[in-house]
């Protein structure tokens, strides 16, 4: 019987060859596949388009919140002038002033260059706020604005402004935007501004000034709805001013502010304490008759009362047609 020679090592190794390539071959592959898949990772983990690029694409669409996310991500990533220049505008855009002002203080302490920019932001968040009728924003924006660049002209916003600082207790900074305010409104509204300005001396005491003010807003609209309530003003400023003049040992002076008191009428609770003043005036002055006359319209205008005013009306009276008691 026939009987198959033993297979020599060099034959078993010739034999093994191609099974050893095919694996080689299979195992590169594999590698070139993943190395292709790796690539392929990398490139879709890679964003060809900057942050930057993106937030001015997103800002050019008016999508404004998007591209303040895109901008703060590239100010991450870069934090360059530029880019925070972006995103404090942006900011403004969103309405987030306190975190744009932050920012652009930031800025223009590196580069003066910012200081435009941001007024001009500035004034656009304050006109905003004054359209919407929202006073505090309004005046933190325009403060923001002015610190940067006293004297700014803010003519449009100067009567709203006027009236903000007038009601947080301010005069001298609502006087200031009320000069500015008359300077630029129609004529229709000026004697609003002018009541508004009288009172605001008033309050502060200044009644010399108020008085001024008052007669010129009657001047300008003797029809006004508030013309009563200006004659009542100039009524109660004369009595103070009045009284301040008699202490103070002028007796001319006083005796025209007393008279003004009695001609307009007004304050009514004052017209006989300004005939009494008158008279006691009258008697410093030598002049007994108009003394006389004085303390009798005193009697007269309090025909039902029997106040203190009148008993002392009284005894001037009997004191000046009997010479009882002492008259100085």
């Amino acid at each position: 019987m026939h009987r198959s020679q033993p297979t020599s090592r060099c034959s078993t190794r010739r034999e093994a060859e191609p099974g050893v390539h095919a694996t080689n071959l299979l195992r590169s592959v594999q590698l070139l596949l993943c190395s292709f898949a790796l690539a392929a990772l990398a490139a879709a983990c890679t964003d060809p388009e900057p942050a930057l690029v993106r937030g001015d694409r997103f800002w050019a669409d008016s999508n404004y919140a998007d591209a303040l996310a895109e901008y703060r991500l590239a100010l991450r990533q870069q934090p360059t002038r530029h880019t925070r220049a972006r995103v404090a505008h942006a900011y403004i855009e969103t309405g987030q002033f306190e975190r744009a002002r932050e920012i652009y203080d930031q800025l223009i302490a590196e580069e003066a260059e910012y200081t435009d920019q941001a007024i001009f932001d500035y004034v656009r968040v304050a006109r905003r706020a004054a359209a919407r009728s929202d006073r505090y924003s309004m005046a933190s924006a325009v403060d923001a604005a002015t610190r940067l660049r006293p004297g700014l002209p803010l003519d449009d916003l100067a009567q709203p402004l006027a009236r903000y600082y007038a009601s947080t207790g301010d005069p001298p900074r609502a006087l200031d935007f009320y000069e500015r305010a008359l300077s630029v409104a129609p004529p229709d509204s000026v004697p609003d501004l002018l009541f508004e300005i009288a009172q605001m001396h008033e309050s502060q005491g200044n009644c010399a000034e108020a008085t001024g003010f008052f007669r010129t807003f009657l001047s300008r609209a003797r029809r006004h709805p508030r013309a009563g309530e200006a004659q009542w003003h100039i009524g109660n400023c004369a009595w103070t001013l009045g009284r301040r003049a008699q202490q103070a040992g002028n007796a001319a002076r006083a005796l025209d502010y007393l008279d003004t008191v009695i001609a307009l009428g007004v304050p009514e609770n004052l017209v006989d304490d300004a005939w009494f003043e008158r008279g006691e005036i009258m008697i410093e002055l030598g002049r007994r008759d108009d003394a006389m006359t004085a303390f009798q319209r005193v009697l007269e205008l309090n025909r039902t009362g029997n106040n203190q005013l009148v008993d002392r009306a009284r005894r001037r009276i009997d004191q000046l047609r009997f010479g009882r008691g002492v008259l100085f």
